[in-house]
């Protein structure tokens, strides 16, 4: 049976959607404004969607939809057919990692980047290449089963926010067929320009801010009237707890003293940071021997790659544990066991906000972790190097600056880049002295990625879907 009455379909194959989505109370204040909402999701059962299970509605549906190799092998094949790799760091990387550093067993994983850069080489003496693979790849995207459930939802817009991945691909492909507003609400800063062109172009987007909208019509010449510029609703937290910060229970439950400073990394993947937990383990022996000059501490986060997924690596657990004293402390992400990838507990965003709140600095080699602190006023450094180690341009960590939403964001005056333990024990000492120190460019920084930090983003996020469902109203009266 169809609901025709479905307002908004929204696609949520990623936690940090879900996170988006769900724990600001989004979907369910939409549902306050009488709007029904189907969710299509891989785990209908992710704690995330508990209380909206009880919502009349809400429909949540499981589009039972598994991806094969060769859904993977078309997002590789789309890099070298579509993209100018050798001209944008993070897919030249990709495809460098694929020769030298895969660890996948599977053949054609191995041999594929051997077959796909020669066609990639080419493609610039005939250019048919590409026009005949974007004319084919409709065939990729269509799904019988993603077709039937859009037809049985029948949804007046579908909301994707994260493009790239194929099951949500699939997804808007099928609204496109079925002649249904489409709208893209991107979950991360860096999707744009990292992830690659996007496999299916939506009506309308939602967009974090003047960055983010300025690419949109760079990548692909979105008019100004289809963007809608509402800032980043799950930052909103950040806001509230700037306003009544209370994370010395937090520091206390670590084992650290809540009435001395401390520093805060936010940790990434050995994949792109290869030796930062070699920094990490420099920085809890710099605080041991008070070379801040206060006495310091120390917290931990590792992202969630680090714990879970392909891009782990279980030794640095073992090595964070080690080092845990009276000084520094882990904090590891509050995960959900779910089939959403880094599905991540709501209580997790709270804790991080007010980690973040009572931090000296925060320091990381490339994250979002970044944009958060500045949401709360807290000077960011990156460790753009590899503790005592020269390594290769193309394996090192100093390539991440270069990856073109990190270096605008440094360029706007963002974060701080250190190069060397030296750099990075004088830009420490430098922000414990002077906490507000650069802090109009920070907050000129924050105010191009993320519009308003006045914690009314998902507000604005509701406020542009009602419009979009007037506007089709218009449309179809």
């Amino acid at each position: 049976m169809s609901n025709s009455n479905t307002d908004i379909c929204y696609v949520i194959s990623h936690g940090f959607a879900a996170r988006m989505l769900l724990q600001t109370g989004l979907i369910k204040r939409l549902t306050e404004h009488g709007k029904r909402i189907a969710i299509v999701t891989p785990d209908p059962s992710d704690e995330n969607l508990k209380e909206l299970h009880a919502n009349p509605l809400v429909d949540i549906y499981n589009p039972e939809i598994e991806l094969s190799i060769w859904d993977d092998d078309y997002g590789v094949k789309r890099m070298y057919y579509l993209e100018d790799i050798r001209n944008n760091p993070v897919f030249w990387e990709k495809h460098l990692y694929s020769i030298w550093y895969s660890k996948s067993k599977h053949p054609w994983k191995r041999i594929r980047p051997f077959i796909y850069y020669p066609i990639h080489r080419l493609i610039k003496y005939f250019p048919s290449i590409r026009d005949r693979f974007k004319k084919s790849e409709s065939k990729y995207l269509y799904s019988k089963k993603a077709s039937e459930l859009v037809a049985k939802i029948k949804p007046k817009v579908l909301v994707s926010t994260y493009p790239i991945n194929f099951l949500e691909a699939k997804f808007l492909f099928a609204a496109k067929e079925q002649k249904i507003e489409t709208v893209i609400h991107l979950l991360s800063w860096d999707n744009i320009t990292s992830k690659g062109i996007f496999p299916v172009i939506p009506d309308q987007f939602i967009a974090w801010g003047q960055v983010m909208f300025d690419e949109l019509k760079e990548y692909y010449g979105a008019a100004d009237q289809n963007i809608h510029i509402c800032g980043v609703p799950h930052f909103d937290n950040h806001i509230r707890v700037k306003q009544q910060p209370n994370y010395k229970p937090l520091i206390q439950q670590l084992g650290l003293n809540p009435e001395f400073p401390y520093l805060f990394v936010a940790m990434s993947s050995p994949r792109f940071a290869p030796y930062e937990i070699e920094i990490v383990e420099w920085l809890a022996e710099a605080i041991q021997k008070n070379e801040f000059g206060v006495k310091m501490q120390l917290i931990v986060r590792p992202h969630p790659q680090n714990v879970q997924g392909s891009l782990a690596d279980k030794k640095w657990i073992k090595r964070l544990d080690d080092l845990v004293n009276d000084q520094v402390a882990i904090d590891y992400p509050q995960l959900v066991s779910s089939k959403v990838r880094w599905s991540m507990r709501k209580t997790d965003m709270d804790r991080l906000s007010n980690l973040l709140a009572g931090c000296s600095v925060c320091l990381n080699s490339g994250s979002t972790v970044s944009i958060d602190a500045l949401m709360l006023d807290k000077p960011v450094l990156l460790t753009s190097f590899d503790g005592d180690k020269e390594l290769y341009y193309w394996k090192s960590a100093r390539r991440l600056i270069d990856y073109p939403h990190q270096k605008k964001f440094v360029g706007l005056g963002g974060a701080k880049a250190v190069h060397s333990y030296e750099e990075l024990e004088e830009a420490i000492q430098k922000y414990i002295a002077d906490p507000n120190h650069d802090i109009a460019k920070r907050k000129k920084a924050l105010a191009m990625e993320c519009y308003l930090n006045d914690g009314q983003s998902t507000n604005r996020v509701i406020d542009a879907m009602l419009q979009v469902l007037d506007k089709m109203a218009l449309v179809n009266a």
